[in-house]
Parts: C-alpha cells; structure tokens; sequence
C-alpha cells in the first residue's frame, strides 16, 4: 500500500508541474495527498488494535461498526501529525507547518480567582444544592465527601452541565490516540470507549465530549468512567450524559474511591513567619500539623487547628510563592488532584466548596501580589537549564508546579536574592546566562 501511496503522489505533483498549475492549487492538492497518506496509515492502525480489543472483551462486531471508516479530526487542538505521512511517504506540506505564534504566558495563579466568577458559579452551586438537595444528601451520606465539593467540581467542570460537548468522543479519542501529544494516555482510552458501547452503557450518539475525550456532566474519561461511574438513579445504567443524579454519585466515588478522608478539609489557609523557608513546601515535605505549629505557622483568622487533628500529616502548598496565600494541604487536597493535577484546580475547587457550604463570600486572607509575567516557552527554557544542572523540578511543562518552586527558592538562596520561590526576571535571566 506505502508504495501506491508514494507513486500516486510523485504523479500527482509532476503532472500539476507540467500543466503549470497555479502554486496555491498545487499546495492544496499536496495537502490533500498529504492528509489522504496519514488516513490511510490511521485506518491501518485502527486496524492493528483489534487483538487488543478483543482481549478487552469487544466483540468483533462492535469494533467494525465503530472504527470503519472512521476519519481523524483534524481540528483538535495539540496535535502532531506524522511527518512524513508514513515512512518514505508524502512530507507534511509547508501550509501545514505550524506557524509562529505570540508565545503565551503560563498562568499566573490569581488569574484563576477572579472574584466575580467565583461569586457567580457559587452562587449557581447554592442553587444547585437547594434543588438537589435529597440526591446530593443521599451521595454525601454512601460516598463521604461534601456535596459542596461535588457540586464544585461539577460547576468547574461544566458549568453544571450546561457546557457544550460538541466532540465525538470516539473520533476525538482516536485521534488523540494516534497523533496527539500525549498519544500512549489515549490508546487504553480508545478502547476503554469501545468497550461502553461494547457493554450497552451508551450509545455512540450519545458519547459526547470535549475536545480531549472527557465525556458528560463529570469530564470522564473512558477510563474513569469504567472505575467510577455508578448508576445512583436505579435505572440499571450508568449514564454521566444524562442523569445527574449518576453523574454527580460518580464524581463522589471517585473522590472517595481515591482516598477522599470525610473527616478532614480539603486545606486550612495558613499564615507563615516572615522568615519562613517556602522551600519546605509540596508533599514531599509533609508534616503533622503539631510540627508546623511548632515551626510558627498560624491558621488564618486567629482560628485554632482542631486539636483532634493535630496529628494529621499535612504539606505546604504555595501557588504563588510568598506573593500570594499560602495552605496546609490535607489527603483531600492529594485527592482533588487525582481529578485534575493542579494546584490551582484544587484550591479553586475548595475555595468555591466552602463558599457554597458557607453560603457566602469566602475570601482569601493572603493577598495575592502582583508578580512578573513571563511566557511557558521561556519557563521550559529555565527549567530545562535547571535540569542540567541538576536540579529536580519535576516535569518539565514550562509551568511551575511546587518543585520547580522550591528548586527557585534554593536559588534564590544561592545567588543572594529575595526569598520567594516564584520566578522573577532577575532569577531567570542568571540562570539562563
């Protein structure tokens, strides 16, 4: 088949040569070859799962009806298509070579709490709790974890299911599969998808999702869906499209699935001494909260840590460094990030939880100050430096997760600057030199 594929495109290209074709049609119709050669090799790879489909208990049947003739969505976003098209085959075309763009910022963590968007989707959470209130009762009662937090993360989510899902998931999940960034995450969940049909759980019209493949009210992913989705309404299906009542009894299993400790907050807000090292942050660094007490740090507000709990191992969580509120954060907080592993997501979930449990305005006691603004790319050029040299700052992203914070604090400590544990030009433009 490579080898048709090959002629069919050299003949394509000498004839538009030959006839003089104008360039703008001759670079549509590389294009087009370009794009028919990676379809032809994704069909082949569909085809290459099916051993282990059926080791996943998909019949043969279920596979075919999916998967022929099943086309890749070339507008997802984070894609890298095979280029060639194929070993030997067709290069991509330069029209579909990624074009400069304005380098973006990574995000700077009060960005994520703008005070009025909170305010709006707590207050849409109330509602939400006054509505649901005998379902959402009923799931905090099995599973353990506070309806405020279910219904935070449902809000996050999808704006408690009133986001658009306008993807097919199978087709989104294989493309993502096949040519996406973070391709070998996505092949089980391909085949995670295929067995929901496979099992009657949902229809493939039904499967909607967003542009990654998470799916319904909950953002799952085929994945989560077969270890946590649950049929709360007692209908016999598990259905996270429709059913709110399944959908947000499947966010709670699987928070508690996961070790979600019904006992405890997701975080206490804290106040640090002045002198406090912020490299002592993240769960690598955890303690019982008697020795943090030990070591100065105060909760907020003058409020006690309840004594019960003083023997609760805790870690310190500092999104912004020492330019923005600080956390003692709990098992929970490890949870929510199972959901979404960021920082950020987690405090915002929590935030808004205790807003809607508290049926009012929860505002932070730190203060966010203002802080430097740089782009992700010049982010991964300082951690990839960093690296070299060395250091561990946990995955390279060109975002600052809490060890590239505390690998900028032992810098800072190193060159004789301010102690912050958050970049700053200053920081970067030594290290890079």
């Amino acid at each position: 088949m490579d080898r048709f594929l090959r002629l069919g495109f050299a003949c394509a290209l000498g004839l538009a040569a030959l006839l003089g074709e104008p360039l703008e049609a001759r670079a549509a119709d590389s294009v087009t070859a370009y794009k028919k050669a990676v379809e032809a090799r994704f069909a082949q790879w569909l085809q290459d799962l099916w051993p282990e489909a059926e080791a996943a208990g998909i019949s043969r049947k279920t596979f075919d009806r999916q998967l022929k003739g099943l086309q890749l969505d070339w507008s997802l976003p984070q894609l890298e298509p095979p280029d060639p098209a194929y070993p030997e085959g067709p290069a991509m075309p330069a029209a579909m070579k990624p074009k400069p763009q304005p380098q973006a910022e990574f995000g700077v963590p009060q960005n994520y709490f703008n005070a009025r968007s909170l305010n709006a989707l707590a207050a849409d959470g109330r509602a939400k709790f006054k509505q649901l209130a005998p379902t959402l009762t009923a799931i905090q009662k099995q599973y353990g974890v506070p309806a405020s937090i279910v219904i935070a993360i449902w809000g996050r989510e999808t704006g408690f299911g009133r986001a658009a899902l306008p993807y097919d998931a199978v087709t989104a999940i294989a493309t993502q599969a096949f040519m996406g960034r973070r391709a070998e995450e996505f092949r089980p969940q391909l085949i995670g998808a295929l067995k929901i049909i496979e099992l009657g759980h949902s229809t493939r019209a039904e499967m909607k999702s967003s542009w990654a493949g998470a799916m319904g009210h909950p953002q799952f992913l085929p994945g989560d869906f077969e270890d946590y989705a649950v049929d709360f309404d007692g209908d016999g299906d598990r259905d996270i499209w429709n059913s709110v009542p399944d959908a947000l009894a499947s966010v709670g299993n699987s928070l508690s699935s996961q070790g979600w400790d019904g006992k405890q907050p997701w975080a206490y807000e804290v106040e640090l001494p002045k002198t406090f090292d912020c490299t002592r942050q993240g769960p690598d660094q955890a303690l019982p909260i008697r020795e943090w007490i030990d070591l100065g740090v105060k909760r907020v507000r003058g409020r006690p840590f309840p004594e019960e709990r003083l023997g609760d191992w805790t870690f310190l969580v500092l999104p912004a460094g020492m330019k923005g509120p600080a956390f003692l954060a709990t098992t929970n907080f490890s949870v929510l990030k199972l959901y979404n592993n960021s920082d950020v997501y987690a405090i915002f979930v929590g935030h808004v939880a205790d807003m809607i449990a508290y049926n009012a305005p929860v505002e932070f006691v730190g203060a966010w100050q203002p802080v430097e603004r740089f782009t992700r790319d010049r982010m991964l050029q300082f951690q990839k430096v960093l690296v070299a040299q060395g250091h561990d700052v946990g995955k390279v992203d060109g975002l600052v997760g809490f060890k590239t914070r505390q690998t900028i604090g032992k810098e800072e400590q190193k060159r004789g600057l301010p102690l912050t544990c958050y970049p700053s030009h200053a920081l970067i433009n030594q290290v890079l030199k």
